[in-house]
């Protein structure tokens, strides 16, 4: 099973400046910066997107202004579009496990960042941040789990349940192959990579260089936005490990009132190749992102985002819980994500 950590404006009335008719024969009529909601349940326009903002490659694309942004598995979930974006994230989430893994709890802070190079291609950073996590001390699986430790890597959790330090560091580039205007309907290919960089003490920093290339799309039909992706993470460096994923999510959302977006998400994941149980112990039984055993993982995000300066900023959560899974790995996750775009 793979279980990633997967980690929410007061607007002005502007009036019109006064001017001498004798000065400014000529002038054109000026475009307030902020304007008030025409109808209500529509939010006010603080920041119109410019006319020319094609111009401006960091603009990225501003061609579907309905649609939102996955709010689930920050990892494997990527916005389709090509935008400049920052996306404060806090996570925390409760696991209980079968032995020889404790039962765990991790609260995880850190942002991840999208930068728009036109308005088809973008990269970013989508994993890495501090984790904090805390671990119960259950002899029966503290002493199966050091049966299989032959090092002692995991001996100081008898002693001390709380454990804090770096992720490993992932990140991803994408290119918009369809952009359908007229239909609202984008398909975007990408490759996403992760490094183990992370800190040790939080069980990171195990295993190789990984490669995942992905495709995702973003459709919309009326009121409703469907995004979907699927992809297959591989090692592609030097290491113990040799564990291959696939993984397919999907998100449905609703526009309400014109700012309130309702959403689902399932999160699924299938190991491709077989492991010894013994193999996790080289890179980390307890790792945000590299989680391996044997099965698969199916999990459902339920929440809402709300948007506050439509293409600007918005502020959303959702709570996860696995559906199905092998071994009993169960998680309760909430997290609260906070939009930032240019």
């Amino acid at each position: 099973m793979k279980c990633k950590w997967s980690m929410l404006v007061a607007a002005i009335a502007a009036s019109p400046a006064f001017a001498q008719p004798s000065q400014l024969p000529t002038a054109t009529p000026s475009v307030p910066l902020i304007s008030m909601m025409d109808s209500p349940g529509t939010p006010p326009v603080i920041f119109p997107v410019p006319a020319d903002a094609g111009a401006d490659p960091l603009s990225g694309n501003h061609n579907h202004v309905h649609f939102i942004n996955w709010m689930s598995n920050v990892f494997e979930n990527i916005d389709p579009r090509a935008v400049t974006a920052i996306y404060p994230i806090f996570g925390s989430a409760w696991v209980k496990n079968s032995a020889p893994i404790p039962d765990s709890d991790f609260q995880v802070y850190g942002p991840t960042l999208t930068i728009a190079l036109s308005d088809r291609f973008a990269m970013g950073v989508n994993q890495g941040g501090y984790a904090v996590a805390h671990f119960d001390r259950d002899p029966a699986k503290r002493d199966r789990l050091f049966q299989l430790d032959p090092e002692g890597r995991f001996r100081d959790v008898e002693t001390s349940g709380k454990r804090e330090g770096w992720l490993n560091i992932g990140g991803f580039f994408q290119y918009t192959l369809i952009d359908d205007v007229e239909n609202q309907f984008l398909l975007t290919g990408g490759m996403r990579w992760i490094a183990p960089c992370g800190s040790n003490d939080i069980f990171q920093g195990h295993g190789p260089f990984e490669l995942a290339p992905y495709l995702t799309v973003g459709k919309e039909f009326g009121k409703f936005h469907v995004l979907a992706t699927t992809g297959y993470q591989f090692p592609a460096g030097p290491g113990n490990d040799d564990i291959q994923v696939y993984y397919a999510n999907v998100h449905l959302d609703r526009e309400c009132f014109g700012w309130l977006y309702p959403l689902v998400e399932v999160n699924t994941s299938w190991l491709a190749k077989s492991v010894d149980v013994g193999l996790p112990t080289r890179r980390g039984f307890i790792d945000f992102g590299n989680f391996e055993a044997e099965g698969n993982i199916v999990t459902l995000a339920v929440g809402a985002n709300a948007v506050l300066v439509p293409e600007h900023l918005e502020i959303g959560a959702v709570y996860s819980k696995v559906l199905a899974s092998q071994h009993n790995f169960d998680v309760n996750s909430l997290l609260v994500k906070m939009t930032l775009r240019y």
